[in-house]
């Protein structure tokens, strides 16, 4: 953390030495909607003289992932919502396979080009005992514009941030560190779109960093039509007592073919 701290800080150095940004035609103050909707159903039935080892399932999921954003000359106010939830029959058993909130609301103040000073609010739940638990961080730094181009946009955010976690189970966890946020899309003749973000929560405490990487490939296969593939790294330090790096990071892998739309306009 202390060495991305030093990066980002040598960045604003650099692009205050060149002085103020040049002066942007207007933007319309306009809320933009783009966002992607999947579903996936399946389900095994078998005759009552089924020799084999397999038994009736069923299982289902569904994923939403929208935003809002409104641009205007001096400000940039992103916001979106992940909301994801899927359960699996089999056996005579009913589980839960997916379930997942998260919300997060970035506003960020246009003063330089590259360079913006931002306030975010974050909030990560589930719908099965909704707030039980539940993680809120809230980070306020700058924000760094390194690449914005039509195929390419890499920024950079780090600064302040204080978590806490709510859960009847254990008592109120509260940290206060630096949070840092990397996003990369890649947008390719508005058939194909890769996204990747890189989560980094770390406290002064020895052994305390949090680490969510989140990294998706969308295919548009049809006007309406669009294939998911996703892969996500996840460490938490509050989740086991007594962590281990490399052996407790967390992993996960999955394709989703679903509704989109305007899925890929920045």
């Amino acid at each position: 953390m202390k060495k991305v701290l030093t990066f980002l800080f040598c960045l604003f150095l650099a692009d205050y030495s060149f002085g103020q940004e040049d002066q942007q035609e207007s933007l319309p103050k306009l809320w933009k909607f783009s966002g992607i909707l999947t579903g996936s159903y399946n389900q095994t039935d078998l005759s009552k003289n089924w020799m084999g080892k397999e038994t009736f399932s069923k299982s289902w999921q569904e994923r939403l992932d929208a935003s809002v954003v409104r641009d205007s000359l001096f400000s940039n106010w992103l916001t979106t919502l992940k909301e994801y939830y899927g359960e699996t029959f089999s056996n005579g058993l009913n589980s839960i396979s997916l379930d997942m909130i998260e919300f997060n609301s970035i506003y960020t103040y246009k003063i330089y080009k590259n360079l913006q000073p931002y306030g975010s609010f974050y909030i990560l739940s589930q719908n099965n005992k909704f707030r039980d638990p539940v993680t809120y961080v809230e980070s306020a730094g700058l924000n760094f514009t390194l690449i914005n181009s039509a195929m390419n946009t890499l920024k950079v955010r780090a600064g302040a941030a204080f978590k806490q976690i709510f859960s009847h189970q254990k008592e109120t966890e509260r940290d206060f560190g630096g949070e840092s946020v990397i996003d990369y899309v890649f947008l390719y003749l508005q058939n194909t779109k890769f996204t990747s973000q890189l989560r980094i929560f770390e406290t002064f405490k020895p052994v305390s960093e949090d680490i969510y990487w989140e990294n998706r490939l969308f295919f548009k296969t049809g006007p309406w039509l669009t294939t998911e593939f996703g892969y996500i790294v996840y460490f938490d330090h509050s989740r086991i007592s007594d962590h281990s790096w490399p052996n407790d990071v967390e992993r996960m892998f999955y394709i989703a073919i679903g509704i989109s739309f305007n899925i890929f306009k920045k």
